[in-house]
């Protein structure tokens, strides 16, 4: 059952940045009528980079931290998405501190705090079905 949760997780680390990104390009179309045109392979290399090396340690850690202190099952699905949505600013200082800086009020920097809080939504939604679902196994 191990092995499973595991693939699951993987999974659901691949669909939760997908979801974040799909939510930077619609933002980026419907804020600024734009695509990411040629500097999609630029935002895809600093996304994950910042998602694997910030966002999926800082996720295991916040749901697992929820699992053992939250009691009731109804208030974990609430607080997994919950908490990990407010992580957005995390990951995307870590962009904007690897170009030099920056201000985290720019554009750049909103549809970041959008791909990466649609990610946190995804996620912490996705942890909590395979969380209650495995709880419902073992029992």
């Amino acid at each position: 059952m191990k092995i499973i949760r595991f693939a699951l997780l993987i999974l659901l680390f691949l669909l939760s940045y997908w979801a974040g990104f799909y939510s930077y390009e619609k933002t980026l179309w419907l804020a600024w009528d734009q695509t990411l045109g040629g500097d999609k392979p630029a935002t895809v290399y600093w996304s994950v980079l910042a998602y694997v090396v910030i966002l999926v340690p800082l996720y295991l850690l916040i749901c697992y931290t929820i699992e053992l202190k939250v009691k009731r099952r109804l208030l974990r699905l609430i607080c997994y998405p919950f908490f990990c949505a407010l992580t957005f600013m995390v990951p995307t200082a870590f962009i904007l501190m690897s170009f030099g800086g920056g201000s985290i009020f720019s554009a750049e920097s909103l549809l970041f705090y959008s791909f990466f809080s649609s990610s946190g939504i995804t996620f912490g939604i996705g942890f909590g079905l395979i969380s209650s679902f495995f709880k419902k196994v073992s029992a």
